[in-house]
């Protein structure tokens, strides 16, 4: 029996199962996928449209959200296609085809294009997924840019070429980020309902742009519906210091919804975020209190948990105990845990890809081999150095980071309990502009 052309290779679902691990174990501490039954069977003709919220993090929570023998393609910069040969390679057994875009590749490399929506057509046409980010780029903030056609051009040109047999489908997805740059925090993947373009086979071939547009219309739709789109620019990091403090948890729970589970969470956001909007208020207040907080150099949910001297100074001693296993645990991981900051220059919404790929893909198995190596043949312990190199990759990886992030926690819980007179100004204005809002919005 001929083997189906959207089941990856043994050596491709292998590589997938260790990403999926690294990624949803160490760099995400909880991964949710919802609406995965609107996916349309597989081996069907299926492109999934998404927002585009977070870099190589985005395609890498969708693909491993797919069934494990399945080889989604992913239509990715084109640019990223030119670093090496064996990269190119590496890419492109993973499944990345590339789009070259006018701003960022030149007006000559658009005809390489073709080349792309015909590799990708007859990839879904055999039955692999097709991700598509028809924003063109990431964004930098909770919303939602505008679409290029490509993604609708490209699925009809594929119809079209198939001889309108078969039904084409496109489902709208929708990313969602707890914080984008922080390590073993939570992402939501939404999946909505396919649309069929087989209605609009008779409008294309008379009307296409019109097809396209109305199609575009139902997939941004989805997508507005499923994802967290601020469209107050201007006062963005209001809003969104809004929703992630002490506030936006107690609004949370005054939904009747759970703010420590993100569905639950990005559901109240949502509401509470388009509530803000409408009263055009506020702005300068939380302007003036995320000024002081970052003057005494603290986080708002800092403030509803802040320890006395007691407990600050066991929870000191409790981290000198620690310290000689945490600098221990430092190797490699101080290394893949810092390796994103020379690629930040001038995107930090790299952050996380930079973090997770170059440790995953290259680090991890390099320190593994180099250590096992060396203490190898140097002191003949091969077993021993294999134990060790498993333990750092996973269990004391997730050390090194809880205890540096415990230690910053206190390091904040002392500037507040050195700074009693101004948290008592600002606990008291933060009291006062959540009554407020409260007041304003309920």
């Amino acid at each position: 029996m001929e083997k189906k052309k959207y089941i990856g290779s043994f050596g491709y679902r292998l590589y997938k199962r260790y990403i999926r691990f690294m990624n949803n174990r160490l760099l995400f501490r909880h991964v949710y996928y919802q609406g995965k039954e609107n996916l349309p069977a597989l081996g069907e003709p299926c492109m999934i449209v998404s927002c585009h919220q977070n870099c190589a993090n985005d395609p890498l929570v969708m693909i491993l959200g797919l069934e494990n023998e399945s080889h989604p393609y992913v239509i990715a910069r084109g640019n990223v296609f030119s670093w090496h040969p064996l990269i190119t390679k590496f890419f492109l057994w993973l499944g990345m085809l590339p789009a070259f875009r006018l701003n960022y590749d030149g007006q000559e490399s658009l005809g390489k294009n073709e080349e792309t929506i015909r590799i990708s057509g007859g990839k879904m046409l055999e039955g692999n997924r097709l991700i598509m980010y028809p924003e063109g780029t990431h964004q930098d903030k909770h919303w939602l840019g505008d679409f290029s056609f490509g993604y609708t051009r490209l699925a009809f040109q594929t119809a079209e070429r198939d001889g309108f047999q078969h039904d084409i489908k496109i489902v709208p997805s929708a990313h969602h980020y707890e914080d984008y740059f922080g390590v073993q925090t939570d992402v939501l993947l939404r999946f909505g309902k396919p649309i069929s373009l087989a209605p609009y086979y008779e409008l294309y071939k008379t009307k296409p742009r019109t097809a396209q547009r109305e199609v575009n219309q139902l997939v941004r739709a989805q997508i507005e519906e499923m994802m967290l789109d601020v469209r107050d620019l201007e006062h963005y990091e209001e809003i969104d210091w809004l929703r992630t403090s002490e506030f936006g948890d107690t609004y949370c729970c005054a939904q009747g919804k759970n703010p420590k589970f993100l569905p639950d969470k990005l559901d109240s956001d949502k509401k509470l975020c388009d509530q803000i909007q409408a009263t055009g208020e506020y702005w300068d207040k939380i302007a003036e209190i995320r000024r002081e907080e970052a003057g005494i150099g603290i986080k708002d949910k800092d403030i509803a948990s802040v320890k006395g001297w007691l407990t600050t100074i066991l929870s000191i001693m409790a981290q000198i105990i620690l310290f000689p296993l945490w600098l221990v645990s430092l190797y490699p991981n101080l290394l893949h845990y810092n390796i994103h900051r020379p690629f930040m220059k001038s995107d930090k919404m790299f952050t996380n890809s930079w973090r997770f790929i170059i440790p995953v893909v290259v680090g991890v198995p390099f320190f593994i081999l180099l250590t096992v190596l060396v203490c190898g043949l140097v002191w003949g312990l091969w077993w021993q150095s294999v134990v060790w190199m498993l333990l750092a990759t996973y269990p004391l990886a997730l050390f090194a980071y809880y205890e540096w992030k415990w230690m910053q926690s206190t390091f904040r819980n002392i500037r507040m309990l050195c700074n009693k007179k101004r948290m008592a100004e600002l606990k008291e204005k933060r009291k006062v502009l959540f009554e407020s809002i409260k007041n304003k919005i309920q």
